[in-house]
């Protein structure tokens, strides 16, 4: 009974050491429009906001402290931003990540500064957020950054086309209109604006809509004013009978943006009446990003069932740097270092000011410029039957035009130069790729034979098509100069012309058939359980990303989302005998070189040179029900032989010996016959374990049978048959439970 206590006390004195030894959480404020009109963008923040830092413990949090956050919710209006940061000031939390709205920002950015917080937003574009107070960062680019993108593009691909532009008079709407109105020639546009003041918006807009119908003759909206406010524009402008194009600040730069008009009684009638001929700014497009962006937009969908737009983006990219900050900062996390902790955080964050310094965000290295903003390239997207894809040509910053034969490059039209700005004008290629057969899966050779169609959509000539695929076993199957179909052709007049599709542009239209043997190195941890994700994937090594990218076609792949998993096409696996398809995925990345190229102007650079590629990847899974049956069968058959032992007669002593070890080597022959039908691999396969598991039993049931001999030749016969029915009873636990864990671990469906 006393050893009994003292076990217990033991364990409890473990238990105490544990929790109270455990180092205190760091703690983030997120503050937000949790509730209110923009919640659902809140929403968007605080789940992509807790994927970053669900990532972050996973890999040990910081120095062995977890990091949690503590929730504020601004309820989307300046009052209840500046309610917020009282409560975050007597909180233990040591930074802030938001707001989403520029109003909330703003209303908070004096507090913080006040309370010596660091505040960081991935969402708020207001110019006016991060000027003169040192204590606020944004992990994005300014609205007056997206005003000017936009008069740039237009002046770019569109010819400086006439231009109304709408802008609220508020702060957003002042910066925005200040970067367009710098940008674009002032012949070319015409000003206009709306009160956003609660309960006067939709009056406003929609008598501002009223009289650019009256005035006529109206060219490409552009609408400069906060997310919460483009929708209630763009609704006043459409049911004034105004149907030209529109472009649209960043709040509508994303899929979700559309659930605003599903239950208007217009877009019931006709769906897509309030999105067509409706194009936007963004910071970040799925279909063109890389994998990590991709890898995030599944994970939201799989944790929120709703399709992420750049709000999630931005609020990642944010909450990682705001966790590598705390990371570098080396706070003590205790109650009498806080504000000392805050003060260091904050010097954290203003030291990330360049590539070697910042953080790996999804899409390029993030750091502050000397405002602390992050002014990365805005992308212009386009809202293509209910889809939001990346727009046809793109403007890229030149960080280091000096680098560059500029005058070379503006001369072939690969560089535009804009003021003392230059940008690469770069091709979006949309893409897709449909399997129509795979013959055959060679998992020994490395290799799967499959047959395939390629196609490409692109403003211009034909270089998006110079492509390599690095994994095709024989490089001449692929013949760029040799396509299935081809189609080059100018927009009639009259024809609705894309966002980003000029009027001297051509669209070009590439279709490829490409059938052969691909190199693939198989993953064969869970053989025979495997699921292969067979990787086709083709790469431009001649022309930089920074002139061509490609992007997933959804439209043409007849995808929801970006991230969908699509099905089969023509039923490809009907001849392939043991897999099963489970379906196929997309995703762009690129390669990277830091080479100098031997130009001494390089020697000191960090910058890389990064070649676009695609990548289809296709799902496919084992049918390993027939497998088993034929390959182990025999191993069953020789479990039952072993278990026969335990119950053999007591003068049958040494066969109780002889046949587990018979049926040890037999099962040794049995393994070795069944790996070579695989590669060499440097890993145990799940089929090794199962047999690793027979031989320990066939171990235990020769350790009882010992046993039980001995037991009997000192006469104790009771024990020996306990021992005998014990080792019956444990052999058919441990078989039923190896079984079990197998159903449990590679169980599929």
């Amino acid at each position: 009974m006393l050893a009994l206590v003292l076990l217990l006390l033991t364990g409890v004195a473990g238990i105490a050491a544990f929790l109270f030894g455990r180092p205190a959480p760091i703690c983030i404020a997120l503050a937000n429009s949790l509730t209110g009109p923009s919640s659902s963008a809140g929403q968007e923040s605080l789940s992509a906001a807790r994927i970053a830092l669900a990532q972050a413990n996973a890999a040990g949090g910081v120095s062995g402290r977890r990091i949690e956050l503590k929730l504020f919710d601004d309820t989307s209006t300046a009052k209840g931003a500046r309610g917020v940061v009282r409560e975050i000031a007597a909180s233990d939390c040591v930074g802030v990540l938001g707001h989403y709205l520029s109003t909330a920002s703003l209303a908070a950015g004096p507090g913080y500064r006040a309370a010596r917080i660091p505040a960081l937003t991935g969402t708020s574009f207001v110019d006016e957020l991060t000027r003169d107070n040192a204590w606020y960062f944004r992990a994005q680019t300014t609205a007056s950054g997206q005003g000017r993108s936009i008069a740039e593009y237009l002046a770019v691909f569109q010819a400086s086309a006439p231009v109304e532009l709408v802008t609220s008079k508020d702060s957003f709407g002042q910066s925005f209109q200040q970067g367009f109105t710098g940008a674009y020639e002032a012949a070319n546009y015409r000003l206009w604006t709306f009160d956003t003041t609660p309960g006067l918006r939709a009056s406003s807009s929609q008598a501002l809509a009223q009289r650019i119908a009256r005035r006529g003759n109206a060219g490409m909206i552009v609408i400069g004013t906060g997310a919460d406010h483009i929708a209630d524009m763009l609704m006043a402008l459409r049911r004034n009978g105004i149907t030209n194009m529109v472009i649209a600040a960043g709040g509508a730069g994303g899929p979700e943006f559309l659930e605003r008009f599903k239950d208007e009684p217009e877009e019931q009638r006709e769906p897509g009446y309030f999105s067509r001929n409706l194009s936007a700014a963004s910071p970040l497009i799925f279909d063109s990003a890389g994998e990590q962006a991709q890898a995030l937009s599944r994970r939201y969908r799989e944790e929120t069932g709703r399709v992420p737009s750049w709000v999630a983006a931005g609020s990642y990219d944010a909450t990682k740097m705001m966790i590598e900050a705390i990371r570098r900062a080396g706070i003590a996390n205790r109650t009498d270092t806080l504000q000392a902790d805050r003060a260091r955080v904050r010097k954290a964050l203003a030291k990330m000011i360049s590539p070697a310094t910042g953080v790996e965000g999804l899409t390029r290295p993030l750091y502050f410029d000397p405002q602390r903003n992050i002014p990365g390239p805005t992308r212009m997207g386009t809202f293509v039957f209910g889809r939001f894809a990346t727009s046809p040509q793109q403007m890229i910053p030149i960080e280091r035009p000096d680098l560059l034969d500029i005058g070379d490059l503006i001369e072939r039209g690969d560089v535009v130069r804009i003021g003392a700005r230059h940008y690469w004008r770069q091709r979006v290629v949309y893409t897709g790729i449909d399997l129509n057969t795979i013959d055959r899966v060679d998992i020994r050779n490395g290799t799967f034979t499959a047959d395939l169609n390629l196609w490409m959509r692109f403003v211009g000539d034909d270089a998006p098509t110079q492509i390599e695929f690095p994994a095709l076993a024989d490089p001449d199957l692929f013949d760029a100069s040799d396509p299935r179909e081809t189609s080059a052709y100018a927009l009639p007049p009259g024809f609705a012309r894309p966002l980003g599709v000029g009027p001297e542009d051509t669209l070009t239209y590439r279709l490829f058939r490409i059938s052969g043997d691909f190199r693939f190195d198989f993953n064969l941890h869970d053989y025979p359980f495997d699921r292969q994700e067979l990787l086709i994937r083709f790469q431009n090594n001649r022309q930089r990303s920074d002139l061509v990218t490609y992007v997933i076609d959804t439209a043409g792949l007849r995808l929801a989302k970006v991230d969908t998993i699509a099905p089969a096409r023509l039923d490809p696996y009907g001849g392939l005998e043991q897999w099963s398809q489970k379906g196929m995925r997309y995703f762009v990345d690129s390669r990277s070189t830091t080479s100098t190229l031997g130009n001494p102007l390089r020697f000191q650079d960090n910058a890389a040179i990064t070649y676009a590629g695609f990548n289809a990847a296709i799902l496919l899974e084992r049918d390993y029900g027939i497998y088993i049956l034929k390959t182990l069968t025999p191993l069953l058959l020789l479990v039952l032989v072993v278990f026969a032992t335990l119950i053999l007669p007591t003068n049958l002593f040494r066969e109780r010996i002889n046949i587990p070890i018979t049926a040890i080597l037999t099962s040794a022959v049995l393994l070795l016959s069944l790996n070579s039908q695989l590669p060499a691999v440097g890993y145990t396969v799940a089929i090794e374990y199962i047999f690793y598991a027979f031989f320990a039993v066939c171990l235990g049931a020769m350790l009882v049978g010992i046993s039980h001999d001995a037991l009997m030749i000192k006469d104790r016969p009771e024990d020996a048959a306990r021992l005998a029915k014990a080792g019956s009873i444990l052999y058919i636990a441990t078989v039923v439970a190896i079984i079990a864990f197998i159903a449990w671990r590679y169980g599929h469906g």
